[in-house]
């Protein structure tokens, strides 16, 4: 098992991971459009010819965004994701990593998903910060490889993001 940077011969296979891991109004890009992106790079977690998972990740100075993390569906919670993880946090130690995941709140319809979630990151090697990316449909709890963050830089790489996607500047808001 080996994480490799994206090659051609893994397009049908990562399309496929792609499209089955995330509803369609949270595949802000094509695959297409991922893999001609600057400043972004797609890994491929890779058994002998099948692909298992990727990662996509946005580079802005000594900083990272992780915007998309997905294993193949059938077959979840056997480690793979968490491999990544650990791939990503150990060839970019001296990088500042970012995600965000959707808002954990009680109350919320998927709560138990929403935690679930949350407890997977925080088991490998996340913090959740004290701050919420608010965007028009929903919030997301910022997460980060570090646990205290410098939010002017965060909202910089933000606006990288943003760009990149072809989406507005999201409303960053500290938690009281």
């Amino acid at each position: 098992m080996n994480v490799l940077k994206y090659k051609k011969i893994y397009y049908k296979q990562v399309n496929e991971i792609y499209n089955n891991s995330f509803p369609k109004e949270e595949r802000y890009i094509s695959l297409d459009e991922m893999i001609n992106k600057a400043n972004t790079e797609l890994y491929c977690l890779i058994d002998g010819d099948l692909v298992l998972g990727f990662i996509y990740l946005i580079f802005y100075k000594d900083m990272i965004f992780i915007l998309y993390l997905a294993v193949n569906s059938k077959i979840r919670s056997k480690g793979y994701g968490s491999y990544l993880l650990k791939w990503c946090l150990e060839r970019y130690k001296d990088k500042r990593i970012y995600l965000n995941i959707e808002e954990v709140k009680e109350g919320l319809e998927d709560y138990e998903i929403r935690r679930k979630r949350l407890n997977f990151y925080l088991k490998n090697g996340f913090y959740i910060t004290d701050y919420i990316s608010k965007e028009e449909a929903e919030n997301f709890n910022i997460l980060s490889n570090n646990t205290k963050i410098n939010i002017n830089e965060y909202i910089m790489l933000d606006k990288v993001v943003a760009d990149i996607l072809g989406e507005p500047i999201s409303n960053i808001i500290k938690i009281l």
